[in-house]
């Protein structure tokens, strides 16, 4: 996943570099909303697809590595 893409699922703009506060802040947000134990057994594949891809994207965010291809 690259930079940009994370930011959008965590609901940033593309260009923006969010502090790691803010960055816990829309993961925390997001993950609340797309939990998979919050739907109903027929939404869940799709809810655990989305949770994982949040969950994605907030590691890239806060990788240690900020110049790896992967998550620039």
């Amino acid at each position: 996943m690259r930079g940009d893409e994370a930011r959008l699922v965590l609901g940033f703009p593309p260009n923006y570099r969010p502090t790691p506060a803010q960055v816990k802040a829309a993961y925390k947000r997001k993950v609340w909303e797309s939990h998979p134990d919050l739907f109903p057994s027929h939404q869940k594949p799709h809810a655990e697809s989305n949770f994982k891809l949040i969950s994605e994207a907030y590691t890239c965010l806060l990788s240690v590595s900020w110049s790896c291809n992967k998550c620039n």
